[in-house]
């Protein structure tokens, strides 16, 4: 699986079938379209050949440009595909090389892919093509005539008819790895009819296919939450999943997040204080406790992310009080709940906390309340005071100092001199995003990373109008 990922996104890998004589295909684009196909089919699976020779005598014999086996040993193709440079009069002798046989000399394929890539406008020989060899599964895609995005369309929709899995991931990355493929794609549409294809044991993980390639490719995030958008607007029976443990019980809530900072001065049709509480039909927060050595994975969710997931949808909420005083209600409610000391959870839930309280003149109350939580415990190190992280990694380090939480207009100005240096490069969009998927990581660990871009936006952005 892994070796498939790096085809699918490395530009530099040589796949096997590259190189290969091509007859007369010279144009940029039926070479790259014909490298293309090569690769989407390894992607999808399938054992593919070029020139493949129609018997076994292959010295002068008729030959597939391009064809796609269910398996190395299988003798005929499942898929085939012809590139035709222009619409002449030879165009015919492809799918009669193919259909005009007996069965017992060469099986017919499930699906016979003819294309053409510089064809005439309104060409008679389309429609008599096509009525001559319609009926056998074929279709003719005019490349000149923006018809890509259906042929990739057609190919998806064959492919299903035999596999329950779409690789939408690979095939996604794929694409952007051929300009001129992508090009001639749009991508809102194409993704609508790709998820109608989409078996229903697996559309509920679109949400982090696409996820995944957002955080890595910032031009994506805008498909991400056109998608999100739909899932909301049209009621889907099911929810999104997401792999890592933390994300999965918290991205509703960050998705929600994600449509209101979109759309809010787009559209009025969600109530987003009523879909906040249906997110948490089992009162997944309200209910959380700190029982140590329970579960792993809710250990590491109680002890380093609630904090940051929850600020993140809070920060997300800007502008709507209501969802944000829900939110805060949840965080502080969770923080009264963990009276701990050791390995500073406490401390870490409390840094968001304040940071969050802090951020707007209407939270005063929640943040004073805050404070004198943390102060009547002897106060807190300024290295954790002043830096909210995503995971808690925290220590005492020989420059910090216990101090007790100041007020808020003091809290405040000692945060913008903390953050001062860091540039806001991330918009909390794509910090959203990006924590929801584990795909752009790499050796470095970059969850503190996440922490600080949201807290420096915060600070810089988000409360600027208050200081």
């Amino acid at each position: 699986m892994a070796s498939l990922l790096h085809q699918a996104t490395a530009s530099n890998v040589v796949w096997k079938n590259k190189g290969k004589k091509m007859g007369k295909h010279s144009t940029t684009t039926s070479l790259k379209l014909f490298d293309f196909l090569i690769d989407l089919g390894n992607v999808l699976y399938y054992h593919t050949d070029t020139e493949y020779p129609m018997s076994e005598n292959s010295f002068g014999s008729q030959a597939i440009d391009i064809a796609w086996f269910n398996d190395k040993e299988n003798k005929f193709p499942l898929f085939i595909f012809e590139i035709e440079s222009s619409s002449n009069n030879s165009i015919a002798n492809n799918p009669a090389k193919i259909f005009g046989k007996d069965s017992k000399v060469f099986e017919k394929p499930l699906f016979f892919f003819h294309i053409i890539i510089d064809g005439a406008e309104n060409s008679e020989k389309y429609n008599d093509l096509l009525g001559l060899f319609g009926k056998h599964n074929y279709d003719i895609f005019r490349i000149n005539n923006a018809d890509i995005e259906n042929l990739l369309i057609k190919i998806i929709s064959q492919h299903r008819r035999i596999h329950n899995e779409i690789n939408l991931g690979y095939i996604l990355r794929l694409i952007n790895g051929y300009e001129e493929i992508k090009s001639e794609i749009e991508f809102e549409g194409f993704l609508k009819n790709v998820e109608k294809l989409m078996h229903e044991n697996q559309f509920y993980r679109i949400g982090q296919v696409y996820a995944d390639i957002a955080s890595l490719d910032e031009s994506f995030q805008e498909q991400y939450l056109k998608f999100i958008y739909r899932y909301f607007k049209d009621k889907l029976p099911f929810n999104l999943s997401y792999e890592n443990y933390s994300a999965s019980i918290v991205s509703e809530f960050i998705n929600l997040g994600l449509l209101f900072s979109q759309y809010e001065n787009e559209d009025n049709y969600f109530d987003f204080n009523n879909l906040l509480i249906k997110a948490q039909k089992t009162e997944t927060f309200r209910k959380i406790e700190y029982l140590p050595g329970l579960n792993y994975d809710y250990d590491v969710f109680i002890q380093d992310h609630v904090p940051f997931y929850i600020a993140l949808a809070f920060f997300l909420f800007e502008g709507n009080i209501s969802a944000q005083k829900y939110i805060l209600d949840i965080a502080i409610g969770i923080i009264k709940k963990l009276n701990i000391k050791e390995e500073f959870i406490f401390e870490h839930h409390l840094s968001w906390g304040l940071l969050m309280t802090s951020s707007n003149c209407e939270f005063t109350d929640n943040f004073e309340e805050l404070k004198d939580l943390m102060n009547s415990r002897s106060g807190i190190l300024n290295t954790i005071l002043f830096c909210p992280t995503f995971i808690n990694n925290h220590r005492e380090y020989s420059k910090s100092i216990l101090m007790l939480v100041p007020d808020r207009n003091k809290y405040v100005e000692i945060f913008k001199q903390e953050f001062s240096h860091l540039n806001n490069d991330m918009s909390i969009k794509e910090i959203a995003i990006m924590s929801l998927s584990e795909n752009w990581k790499d050796e470095i660990e970059y969850h503190l990373n996440l922490g600080v871009s949201l807290a420096n936006l915060a600070v810089k952005s988000l409360m600027k109008s208050e200081w």
